[in-house]
């Protein structure tokens, strides 16, 4: 029985990868909000911003949020590929957090 100590590094750092979410998800407020208020809008207030602006920062949120996505990927086929069979589990975990992000964030700006 041989243990191979690369299978289990790619599964582990697939799965810590999916930490990345919670300082992604923060990121992703930041340069929303950020991005608004760089343009000279004001935040948090009922005045909406033209929606060429909301809509420029909603997308760039959405690719701060969807950093995870990367090293899951990555590390997860890696993993895969030497074995592990649930290697793409944090991928799938993270893509329908960030399918679900984009659908509260992309809704709302329709209406």
């Amino acid at each position: 029985m041989s243990t191979d100590a690369g299978t289990g590094h790619a599964a582990l750092v697939a799965w810590l990868s999916v930490l990345l979410v919670i300082p992604c998800f923060f990121l992703a407020f930041l340069v929303g909000e950020g991005t608004i208020s760089a343009l000279g809008y004001p935040v948090g207030t009922t005045a909406a911003p033209p929606f060429w602006a909301g809509a420029l920062a909603t997308f760039l949120a959405l690719i701060a949020f969807a950093i995870p996505l990367w090293p899951t990927w990555r590390y997860g086929t890696r993993a895969r590929a030497e074995g592990a069979r649930t290697a793409m589990v944090p991928f799938v975990i993270v893509a329908v957090l960030v399918v679900g992000f984009v659908i509260l964030n992309v809704v709302p700006l329709g209406q």
